[in-house]
């Protein structure tokens, strides 16, 4: 899912736009970079009817830091009411891993605009919306449609480890251990994640789905040893 925070000042009193109940939204909550693909495009939407926003765009590596190796267009335009404009990504750092995907966090500020009109003191707020954007190499060992059934689960003493053996980062949902709901939790290629084993529940079922490229939950499934 998209994660959103907000940076705002709180003055006197609201403008009149403040009940304006639009907004700007992304038209994905994940991107997929295929290789080979020249750029990839976003759609940024502004559903309010009224406000016009200043749209800031980038891309950050997994530690939050803005990477020059995507160039984003346009990286800061003005997004009109009721309309929608395309953001385009592209690559152009160096190679990347070509034996599992890579991670990376495209990046939008939607500042909203003031107009004379409004007068005195308002309430101004800046939304930042934080998605996922995963590069993915050609010739993958299996199909990503493949992936989330390949997970493998192991117990010893108080904690299940959940092993991802595939070349694509998995995104864990509805996780259950011996019935009880788990914090979700992404699995990167190759990798695993040690969960600790709530009272009672050593060696119980442990239940997952998982998020697809269309930002989509699976069908549940069972974590095999």
């Amino acid at each position: 899912m998209a994660a959103v925070s907000f940076i705002g000042t709180l003055t006197l009193s609201a403008p009149a736009w403040a009940n304006d109940s639009g907004g700007v939204g992304l038209g994905a909550t994940r991107v997929i970079y295929s290789e080979g693909d020249a750029q990839v495009a976003l759609s940024v939407r502004n559903t309010s009817k009224t406000v016009p926003y200043l749209i800031q765009a980038w891309v950050m590596t997994p530690d939050n830091k803005k990477t020059q190796d995507f160039i984003t267009t346009p990286p800061l335009f003005v997004l009109n009411p009721a309309s929608e404009n395309l953001l385009r990504i592209m690559y152009v750092g160096p190679a990347l891993p070509k034996d599992r995907e890579s991670l990376f966090y495209a990046s939008l500020r939607a500042v909203p605009s003031t107009t004379k009109k409004e007068g005195g003191s308002v309430l101004k707020i800046a939304t930042q919306s934080v998605i996922k954007l995963f590069w993915r190499p050609k010739g993958l060992s299996i199909s990503v449609n493949q992936a989330a059934e390949k997970l493998r689960c192991d117990w010893s003493g108080q904690s299940v480890t959940v092993h991802n053996p595939t070349p694509y980062y998995i995104t864990l949902t509805g996780l259950t251990l011996g019935g009880k709901g788990l914090k979700n939790q992404m699995i990167s290629p190759l990798g695993s994640f040690r969960f600790d084993v709530l009272n009672g529940a050593v060696n119980q079922t442990v239940s997952y789905r998982t998020i697809n490229d269309y930002g989509a939950e699976t069908p549940s499934m069972t974590c095999k040893s």
